[in-house]
């Protein structure tokens, strides 16, 4: 494959910024510096360099994995709190994991150690669908249901739900189906808070193709050839 595309594949950056490493002369294939743009390597056999640091070619790996509540989004914490980190190190490939989920909420995480799918499925250019249940009080009605639709004005500019629907309805809670295309932090909670409704559950249940699905807290699976494909191509990479 071409040398900007293993770069990010890896990680490092996206192509086009591995296309500036290279012609910076900072990556270094089989120890010989290169800054040709059409170098191409094969990831089972070339040993791969940047600014002296190896870089990990081993085959890409994809799971799913049921994010619990209490654990930190990151591969390392400074507070020395459980983060995912922890579980990527053990698994094939050595994964990171692709955006965020705040540490009081649950649900699905893309692990994976395609650097490339992972800089487009988070970039803001390619509006990757999200959904999400998520139980609020006091109860909704429609005037706040349209304005979650129509949108409110954050801190950091106005923001708005794809979709919301009613699961449920009961007491002084309602239980709602939300579909976001944006991955600001907190994004959810600051749109539910702003119109006056605390946030008593958040759980992410799909991202683009891929669904939760069976998938318990804790726990990871695979990801299928075609949920790979499907979200590929919903970033361009197919």
């Amino acid at each position: 494959m071409r040398i900007n595309r293993a770069l990010a594949q890896a990680g490092v950056a996206s192509r086009r910024g591995a296309e500036q490493l290279v012609l910076a002369g900072r990556v270094r294939v089989n120890g010989a510096v290169v800054t040709d743009l059409a170098t191409t390597i094969d990831p089972a056999r070339d040993k791969l360099m940047l600014d002296g640091k190896s870089i990990n070619l081993q085959a890409l790996t994809y799971f799913a994995y049921y994010k619990p509540r209490g654990i930190v989004t990151s591969m390392e914490d400074e507070r020395k709190r459980p983060c995912v980190g922890e579980l990527c190190r053990s698994l094939p490939g050595k994964p990171r994991p692709v955006g965020r989920l705040d540490r009081a909420s649950e649900g699905l995480l893309i692990l994976t150690s395609d650097g490339e799918l992972a800089n487009r499925l988070t970039h803001p250019r390619y509006g990757v669908r999200k959904e999400y249940q998520v139980t609020i009080s006091p109860r909704i009605n429609d005037p706040n249901a349209r304005q979650m639709i129509e949108g409110v004005e954050l801190e950091d500019g106005p923001a708005r739900f794809e979709g919301i629907e009613l699961q449920e309805s009961a007491g002084d809670r309602s239980r709602l189906l939300v579909v976001v295309s944006e991955g600001r932090y907190r994004l959810i909670r600051r749109v539910c808070e702003k119109l006056g409704f605390k946030v008593l559950r958040l759980k992410r249940i799909r991202i683009g193709p891929v669904a939760l699905g069976r998938v318990q807290v804790g726990e990871t699976r695979p990801l299928s050839g075609d949920e790979i494909k499907q979200l590929k191509k919903q970033v361009g990479m197919e």
